[in-house]
Formats: structure tokens, C-alpha cells, sequence
């Protein structure tokens, strides 16, 4: 007997004659759960059900294969949905029903990601501008205390006090013009708008910080939660930086400059996302292209482990970052010499000017 499975149920053929039959419900939620089991490779229950009433079974599913029927190339009958009471626009509503379960099961945890990092980076740039705002209008009537305090605490000052008679810091005299009520109202309040802003920043850093540890927790250790949040995020998703090389990986955000090298001719760049990385950014500039190449290829290696076997393997790779670091630390020791850079490539098909 051949088992054959349609989107309206399951049959026992014996040639052109169905045997056994289990039809699914009526219902389009239910049509599209078992097309999409079917999509996942899954054996639906009415299938087991036909399976155990046969002994000799065929079947023309690799799917159903696995669940112990004998595959065939043997075509199969058509059967007619309307001969079974069912209509096509039962179908049409399933397939509709279908897609927006496709729909919901596409978005996940890095997608959510991608726009938690987006979101970052804007609200980052807000904040900025706000506070550089802030300092350049409260410098009018005290600008004495920018220098004297870390940015978050010169916001909360102007929040709580307002004039610079108010502020528990000395000094108190100034070269600033004084303030009227009106504009110490309207300071205040702007500061309590850039003090909220720095909130939500630190909100979403630690909602970035968490799902990064959960969805990539070798290369949160190796690159640190922010740097692998935006690495991932550049990537597409764990499983798309897992399968990327080494050397894209550690260009990963320099894409303009990259594009700029390949045009003109322009030094190509040495590192992207990951020069925020304390081990780049804080190396001399003759050594940030090697150590970006080193740590490109442990956190390759890290994503691997996080997208298909899923050990923890990051204090074994910084154990090998240090001892590579420490090695290009040594032969990099001394600045090189300077070496005369070559000429940018012409473009081509540019045709020199006239001379007016």
C-alpha cells in the first residue's frame, strides 16, 4: 500500500482505490499546523495511525521514510479535494493562515537584537547632541562647571539646582551672566529630558548586554557584549557570522572603507566594529592591524561554537588571544619605519580635463 499525504489529509492507496483515510479538520488553523509540521519534517499523527494498519508500506516521502515506510518513485493518485468536501477557498485561507505562521516564526531573539543596537546608537547620538546643548546654554550663566565634573553628574547637577548660587561646588563666582527664574525653569527641565535620555541609554545597554550573552555567550566573553551585539548585528544573526571568514569578520562595519580601497586605490582598512575592542583601540597604531587579526579569527572560532555546538570554549580562546597579543606586543615593540605610500589607482574610464 502507498501512504500518500495531501493538505486536506492522509490515505492508504492501493492503486487507484483509497483504502484508509484520515481527513484533517475543516478549520484553516488546523489545515496550516500540519503543513507546517510537514515543512519541519515532522510525522503527523494521522500518518502513525495509517503506518501501524499496513505491513507492506510504500511511501514518497524521504520524511516518511525515516518514520520506517519504504520510499518508491511510484507517482501517486490525485485525489480531489472537492470529492472529500473540500474547497478551495478552505485552501486559500489556509495558505493565508500559513504565511503568518511563517511570519511570526521568522522574527527571533536577533532580530530584536538588531533593532535593540539600532536603537542604541540613535538614542546614543540624541543623548550627545542633548548634552552638548545642555553645555553650551547653561555655559551663559556658569560655565566654570563643565570642567570641574564627569558628564552625568554635571546633568544631575543642573537638574537639582539650577543656579550656580545653588550648586554644593566651589566656585561659585563666575564670569557667567546671571539667570532669571524663567530660564532656570526651562534649564531644569532640559536637563531632567537629558537625564531621562541617559536612562533609557543604560536601559536598552543592559537589555543588548543580556540578549547578547544568551544568543552568542562565547563571543559576549571574547569581544565583550557590546562589540559582539553590534558584530552580530552587522553579521545578520549568529549562525550568518558563524559561517563568515576570519578576515570579513574583522572588517565587519568598515564596508565604505573597503569599497573606497577597492575604487581608488585608498589604504584598505585594518579592522571595523571590532577596533572598539580595548585590545585594538588601546594597542599602538603599528600593532592594531595585527591584533585585529588575531582576535577576528578567535571570535570566527567562538561564533562557530555558539551557532552549531554550543560548548563554551572562551576561556580557552583568551587564553590563546592573550598569548598571540603578547607575542605581536614583542616583535611589534618599536614603531617602524615610514615607507612612502604608492600612488591611488586611476578610475577607469575618467578622461582628463580641458584646460579652460
Amino acid at each position: 500500500m502507498l501512504l500518500l499525504s495531501t493538505w486536506f489529509g492522509s490515505f492508504l492507496v492501493d492503486g487507484d482505490k483509497v483504502v484508509h483515510q484520515r481527513l484533517f479538520p475543516k478549520d484553516p488553523a488546523a489545515l496550516a499546523e500540519r503543513l507546517a509540521l510537514v515543512e519541519d519534517w515532522k510525522v503527523l499523527p494521522e500518518e502513525r495511525e495509517l503506518m501501524s494498519l499496513a505491513e507492506d508500506l510504500f511511501v514518497l516521502e524521504p520524511r516518511l521514510e525515516r518514520a520506517g515506510g519504504n520510499l518508491t518513485k511510484e507517482p501517486a493518485p490525485f485525489l480531489d479535494p472537492a470529492a472529500f468536501g473540500y474547497s478551495r477557498d478552505l485552501l486559500h485561507a489556509t495558505m493565508v493562515h500559513l504565511a503568518k505562521v511563517r511570519v511570526r516564526r521568522a522574527v527571533g531573539p536577533g532580530d530584536h537584537l538588531r533593532q535593540a543596537v539600532g536603537a542604541l546608537d540613535e538614542i546614543q547620538e540624541q543623548e550627545n547632541a542633548l548634552v552638548e546643548r545642555l553645555r553650551e546654554w547653561y555655559g551663559l550663566h556658569f560655565p566654570e562647571l563643565a570642567p570641574m565634573v564627569d558628564t552625568a553628574t554635571y546633568v544631575n547637577l543642573i537638574a537639582a539646582h539650577g543656579r550656580r548660587e545653588n550648586m554644593p561646588i566651589a566656585p561659585r563666582e563666575s564670569v557667567g551672566a546671571d539667570l532669571e527664574d524663567r530660564e532656570e525653569g526651562e534649564l531644569r527641565a532640559f536637563a531632567e529630558l537629558a537625564k531621562h535620555v541617559a536612562g533609557q541609554r543604560k536601559g536598552i545597554e543592559s537589555y543588548v548586554d543580556r540578549a547578547i550573552r544568551e544568543l552568542a555567550p562565547n563571543v559576549s566573553d571574547l569581544a565583550g557584549p557590546l562589540v559582539a551585539a553590534r558584530l552580530v548585528s552587522l553579521a545578520g544573526g549568529v549562525e550568518d557570522l558563524a559561517r563568515m571568514p576570519a578576515g570579513t569578520v574583522q572588517l565587519l562595519g568598515a564596508e565604505r572603507a573597503l569599497f573606497r580601497h577597492l575604487r581608488t586605490g585608498a589604504r584598505p582598512p585594518k579592522h571595523g566594529v571590532i577596533f572598539q575592542h580595548p585590545l585594538v583601540h588601546q594597542a599602538p597604531r603599528w600593532q592594531r592591524g595585527a591584533i585585529a587579526r588575531v582576535l577576528a579569527g578567535n571570535i570566527a572560532m567562538a561564533a562557530r561554537a555558539d551557532a552549531h555546538t554550543k560548548r563554551r570554549i572562551a576561556p580557552e580562546l583568551l587564553q590563546r588571544l592573550e598569548a598571540a597579543v603578547a607575542e605581536i606586543r614583542r616583535r611589534k615593540a618599536e614603531r617602524p619605519a615610514r615607507t612612502s605610500r604608492p600612488a591611488p589607482k586611476k578610475r577607469h574610464g575618467t578622461r582628463p580635463r580641458r584646460p579652460r
